[in-house]
């Protein structure tokens, strides 16, 4: 197994670089030798990477940046290798309709649409990083998912997302608009921002580090500015500014939970999301007791031993199961 995962960046990395076959790697030459079935596999690889390498590159938009985007994906070069391998090694499993659905997309299948379509997400314990066909790269929080679609007719870049990311927008005339599960667009411009927007949360909350982004829900609107963070109320549908040091709002990407008088029962939902646990407090503990400081622990018995010390609790650990109670 470990044989055939180096063979396939041989192919990855010949693919990436553009080489003809009088190139080839001499491993990759000799691997191609072989056996008439690597060569099968191998023109497999080379099909599915014609007919979709296009899609990191879509036509529709303004060739003016041209320039630009050879500086950025120059910059950004070991990105898209990680992203296409990604999909070359799931092109290349055991799941055959995944493959089927894969190449038939890949072909022009359902380009009736016009529709470009990646999904990606990070389960619970993990975390995850995709560049989307359009250089936007995105940084996925535990628990979050994220679906991006194109549509060349209509020229609207579209995600539909929940959990927690950090964005990081190329810059288009096609516009980039983000649908959450609470209710809440945002528009944006050739962006730096983060945005937790999980679907059991109250709120949704957008912290701007650069360029601009703009939020809006039924006549809601509220246009940001670096620097800024901003509060959706689902229960309301209100928008409003909050104050509050940008950072800590992304710490997570340092693996830092910054916590300012939050209670226990929030800082175990984070928790559950981090480390994949399930927490269960006595009753009257997760609103009563509150944190303030920054917390960055290992494994999850690390953070519960430093909030047992801050407070008046005791854990118990039983399997990925947790009780928390009072001392």
């Amino acid at each position: 197994m470990e044989e055939q995962k180096q063979m396939k960046d041989y192919i990855v990395d010949y693919l990436l670089d553009g080489e003809d076959e009088k190139h080839l790697d001499p491993v990759l030459a000799e691997w191609l030798a072989e056996d008439e079935s690597h060569r099968k596999e191998f023109d497999l690889y080379k099909k599915i990477w014609e007919e979709s390498r296009y899609y990191t590159e879509p036509s529709a938009f303004d060739s003016d940046l041209a320039w630009e985007e050879v500086d950025r994906i120059n910059r950004r070069r070991v990105y898209y290798r990680r992203y296409w391998k990604n999909i070359l090694y799931v092109a290349s499993g055991t799941a055959a309709s995944l493959l089927v659905i894969l190449v038939l997309s890949f072909m022009g299948v359902f380009e009736k649409n016009s529709d470009t379509q990646v999904r990606m997400s990070a389960a619970n314990g993990s975390r995850s990083e995709i560049v989307l066909p359009d250089g936007s790269m995105v940084k996925l929080n535990s628990g979050s998912e994220v679906v991006y679609a194109y549509d060349s007719k209509k020229k609207i870049r579209e995600v539909d997302f929940q959990g927690e990311g950090f964005f990081d927008v190329s810059k288009s005339k096609a516009p980039f608009i983000i649908k959450t599960a609470g209710g809440l667009n945002v528009k944006v411009w050739g962006t730096s921002f983060n945005l937790q927007a999980y679907a059991d949360d109250p709120i949704v909350q957008a912290s701007l580090v650069e360029g601009c982004i703009e939020l809006e829900s039924g006549e809601e609107k509220l246009i940001m500015k670096p620097g800024e963070i901003a509060v959706f109320d689902k229960e309301t549908n209100k928008i409003k500014q909050m104050k509050g040091v940008l950072s800590h709002s992304y710490g997570w990407l340092d693996n830092k939970l910054y916590m300012e008088d939050m209670p226990l029962s929030l800082v175990c939902r984070y928790l559950e999301r981090w480390y994949d646990v399930k927490i269960t407090v006595q009753p009257g503990l997760g609103e009563n007791i509150r944190y303030n400081g920054v917390i960055q622990e290992e494994t999850v018995t690390d953070v519960m031993d430093a909030l047992s010390r801050l407070s008046n609790i005791c854990y118990h650990v039983k399997g990925k199961h947790i009780s928390i109670t009072s001392k």
